[in-house]
């Protein structure tokens, strides 16, 4: 058999011209930086593609630079393509769940709107997943309820109180829990802070009921 290589590739002359339709006289005929012998021998790239599988990175930059699979669009199988990753969303193609906050890159970014390179999207002290499973509030407000009290201090009962982070009065009393804390000094926990048979609101505002 003719085994001549003119560009010294690494593949014979006849299995560049009748199996892999490279150039025999171009070492590297795709221009990804991979001799066109690499790609078919070691990486099982295509050395006619640049990106054999499209996901917007060069096979060179998959296999030297981010570590990642030349013939998986998504390496890590999270529902980001790899080019996506990097260029579009800063996250790990090589890790399904770059921030680590028990939520997939894919489903923050396709799903639920969250940052995927950031556990806490909102900065409310309560991770993306804990709000979404745990306490079903939303990772990107603050605060869900509106009622002026951040949901990790609502549940973790940093103004004193544990309260509902999903309702903005807890105790059902007529005030929201925001302002039983930070301005009447009241427990938004019971609409009877004094235990005297009268609601917070009711002593509050002077409007007694009948």
């Amino acid at each position: 058999a003719d085994e001549r290589d003119t560009d010294g590739d690494g593949l014979t002359d006849l299995e560049e011209n009748t199996i892999y339709n490279t150039d025999m006289n171009d070492n590297d005929t795709d221009d990804d930086g991979i001799l066109d012998g690499d790609e078919v021998n070691t990486y099982e790239t295509n050395p006619d593609r640049k990106d054999t599988d499209g996901d917007g990175l060069s096979d060179y930059d998959e296999i030297f630079t981010h570590g990642t699979n030349p013939n998986e669009r998504d390496s890590d199988e999270d529902g980001v393509e790899d080019g996506d990753e990097i260029n579009n969303y800063e996250t790990d193609p090589n890790v399904p769940d770059t921030d680590g906050d028990g939520l997939s890159d894919g489903d923050e970014i396709n799903t639920y709107f969250t940052n995927a390179s950031k556990s806490d999207t909102d900065d409310d002290g309560v991770n993306d997943a804990t709000e979404l499973n745990t306490y079903f509030t939303d990772p990107t407000n603050p605060d869900t309820d509106g009622d002026g009290l951040d949901d990790g201090d609502e549940i973790d009962g940093t103004g004193g109180y544990f309260t509902n982070a999903t309702k903005n009065d807890t105790d059902g009393d007529g005030l929201e829990d925001g302002l039983e804390i930070n301005t009447y000094l009241t427990n938004p926990t019971s609409n009877d802070t004094d235990s005297d048979g009268l609601l917070d609101k009711w002593e509050l505002t002077g409007n007694f009921p009948g």
